[in-house]
């Protein structure tokens, strides 16, 4: 009887032994850690919005003048405020009151303008200075006598002007570029013309066109 019972424990233990050996572990699955929330990146690249460029009252005189030396009026227009228009003044001294003002539109046409206007009196001999569009262009604008090339005043000492310079005055918000032709030795230099471009911005917070300023020297 008890070797019957020995007998009988030896074969559970081996059944027991050959059950273990079948059984195959399975790892446990560790999680993987969750992706990092979208906060955490780095932002994405906004896109850049440039901003408007402002056009200097020196570049801009630049393109004007060759429109003023070309009688091209038409771009000249494009170039003049559009709420104040474009005064001309034929001396240094900017009359607010008599000076000639013409909108963008009448300029645009100046080239077929055959009207004679009074732009002011002459210095020295007081005469009235009624002149056509063209006339008063060749004589006040465009003129090159002798055939001298506008150069940028950079040093207001090279022109010995007796007129009084009131730009500051007649426009408290402007800036202006002035070109000079300093005139030759033969006649002391006393024959120099000076021009300047006078700007001032509008609504749209751009520079434009407002003054168009002859000046030379005078008794």
């Amino acid at each position: 009887m008890k070797q019957h019972q020995f007998i009988t424990g030896l074969v559970l233990s081996v059944l027991i032994l050959v059950l273990a050996g079948c059984i195959k572990l399975v790892p446990v699955q560790t999680p993987e850690p969750s992706q990092p929330q979208a906060e955490n990146q780095p932002p994405a690249a906004e896109t850049a919005v440039p901003e408007p460029v402002e056009v200097s009252a020196k570049s801009l005189a630049a393109k004007i003048l060759p429109l003023l030396q070309n009688k091209d009026f038409l771009a000249l227009a494009d170039t003049i405020h559009p709420e104040k228009g474009v005064r001309f003044s034929p001396y240094g001294y900017v009359d607010v009151e008599k000076d000639l003002v013409f909108t963008r539109e009448e300029v645009a046409t100046f080239g077929s303008n055959q009207q004679v206007y009074n732009w002011g009196i002459y210095a020295g001999s007081g005469e009235d200075i009624t002149l056509s569009v063209a006339e008063y262009w060749e004589r006040f604008v465009s003129s090159q006598s002798p055939a001298q090339e506008w150069e940028v005043l950079l040093d207001p000492a090279r022109i010995a002007g007796n007129t009084i310079d009131n730009f500051s005055e007649a426009y408290p918000d402007g800036v202006f570029v002035d070109y000079l032709q300093p005139g030759i030795e033969t006649y002391g230099y006393m024959d120099w013309q000076n021009l300047r471009l006078g700007f001032q911005k509008s609504g749209d917070g751009n520079l434009h066109l407002i003054a168009i300023i002859h000046d030379e020297a005078t008794p």
